[in-house]
């Protein structure tokens, strides 16, 4: 005898109108926006490849104020390198999260 819930995750999920792209789509399941898999995945590159300028503007700020205070010459050199390449990826993790909110905002109207 099969329990009732195993049909229920084996049943397919229904087709949806993606809100981005207004396509039917079937067999998968809309995120939290309504939006298809690819859509998604296409705003999650356009975002990575935008937290790059945020990213690298950390990263050369840091790099020129380790230049002005002589740090580099300091024996903590490679210390001061490593918090710089952390700083540079938190910058980056977190534009590239800003950069979907935003442009899902835009895409969506949704503003709030």
């Amino acid at each position: 005898m099969s329990h009732p819930a195993s049909h229920a995750a084996d049943a397919a999920p229904p087709p949806f109108d993606c809100a981005r792209c207004r396509r039917n789509v079937k067999g998968e399941k809309p995120d939290d926006a309504t939006w298809c898999a690819a859509c998604r995945q296409a705003l999650i590159a356009r975002s990575a490849r935008m937290a790059w300028i945020p990213a690298v503007v950390v990263a050369a700020l840091y790099l020129w104020l380790i230049a002005w205070s002589g740090l580099l010459e300091s024996p903590m050199m490679a210390f001061w390198l490593v918090l710089g390449a952390v700083l540079a990826f938190v910058a980056f993790k977190v534009g590239r999260r800003v950069f979907f909110d935003v442009l899902r905002g835009r895409a969506t109207g949704d503003r709030g």
